[in-house]
């Protein structure tokens, strides 16, 4: 048993009613080759089979640094009915140490089209004791969904690069889905694709000599990736709430704020190939802040010109924006939003 637990990742059929026997069993019989852990638990919300094996594989990745139980519930829009299967399964990884494996267990769930009012139970009846719960819901949040699904849930994820109506959605999260629990954290991973960029803008401004020429800002251009414009227009949202600027009008790829003396600011929006966002550029002026991905390197670079021909460069971190590294950054985080719902409400109208 000590080998096939490390290897259990497609799972053991099992009756729903026996899961946590099942479980027990599992451990009992691996005991000494390997030690369960979990410190959260971790749902994940998925439709059609490939999906489940996907998410599958990110668990996988994501149980090396954050242990966890791992829920994963499938359900499939082509099978009719509300049926439901379930196996388990188990993700090992060697302790940093290397004589223990740590294994986290995995509870997967397979149901039909219409098993949607079955996933609160589904969930609450197969947490790990009182751990934190975690929800991914990849694709469109249900608006049909009980209240009951979101008041146990400490952090929401959800990416809304993937919405085809991103205007529906982040209505659904200000008006049912936040207000459902007071404890709950919105965590946007399209949102989360910007924190390093987010991080080095700061960071710029932090210097008293830089901060000062915020107010004088008129131009800014954000490039990003085909298919990201949403990305970037959240990032364009978080400037103009830390600024204080309000929406004038927009026109395709530019958009027109006002800030707080009423002087103009112009947003360009600009696609390119490479990362997510590829590069933020702010003017003021003769002066102008740039923070740029360079091909091959995984820093931002950060080039200021000042009037006067005066020049400073300098190297951050850049992150990556692969799935399971923004879920990493996410989970690592476990703090609220704060500005998340500013900049979405300031740019709501053109998402």
């Amino acid at each position: 048993m000590a080998d096939s637990i490390t290897t259990l990742t497609q799972g053991i059929p099992v009756e729903i009613g026996k899961i946590d026997r099942e479980l027990k069993r599992l451990w009992q019989e691996g005991e000494g080759a390997a030690t369960r852990a979990s410190l959260m638990n971790f749902a994940v919300y998925c439709e059609g089979c490939e999906a489940m094996r996907e998410n599958t594989d990110i668990i996988s990745h994501i149980t090396q640094d954050h242990a966890c139980r791992a829920i994963l519930i499938c359900r499939d829009p082509e099978t009719p009915g509300s049926s439901v299967e379930a196996c388990i399964s188990a993700h090992c990884h060697l302790s940093r140490a290397g004589a223990k494996q740590i294994c986290c267990e995995q509870i997967s769930f397979y149901m039909g089209r219409d098993g949607l009012p079955l996933i609160p139970n589904i969930v609450f009846s197969h947490l790990d004791s009182d751990l934190p719960l975690v929800l991914w819901w990849r694709g469109d949040l249900p608006a049909e969904a009980e209240d009951q699904l979101w008041t146990w849930v400490d952090r929401l994820l959800f990416d809304s690069q993937t919405w085809a109506q991103p205007a529906g959605q982040f209505n659904l999260l200000r008006t049912t889905i936040e207000p459902a629990s007071p404890r709950i954290t919105l965590c946007d991973l399209n949102w989360t694709r910007s924190l390093y960029l987010r991080q080095a803008v700061a960071q710029i401004f932090d210097h008293p000599e830089y901060l000062d020429e915020l107010a004088g800002l008129d131009t800014v251009e954000i490039a990003h990736a085909p298919g990201m414009r949403s990305t970037a227009l959240l990032m364009a949202g978080w400037l103009g709430a830390q600024l204080r600027w309000k929406p004038d009008s927009a026109n395709g790829a530019r958009i027109n704020f006002t800030d707080g003396n009423a002087k103009p600011v112009t947003v360009t929006l600009r696609e390119a190939p490479g990362r997510a966002l590829g590069s933020l550029q702010m003017c003021a002026g003769e002066s102008c802040y740039l923070v740029a991905h360079h091909e091959g390197s995984s820093f931002l670079h950060a080039d200021i010109r000042l009037s006067g021909d005066r020049e400073s460069h300098y190297l951050m971190p850049g992150g990556k924006d692969d799935i399971v590294c923004l879920l990493d950054d996410e989970l690592m985080s476990g703090g609220k939003h704060k500005v998340y719902l500013k900049a979405v409400n300031l740019v709501a109208g053109i998402l």
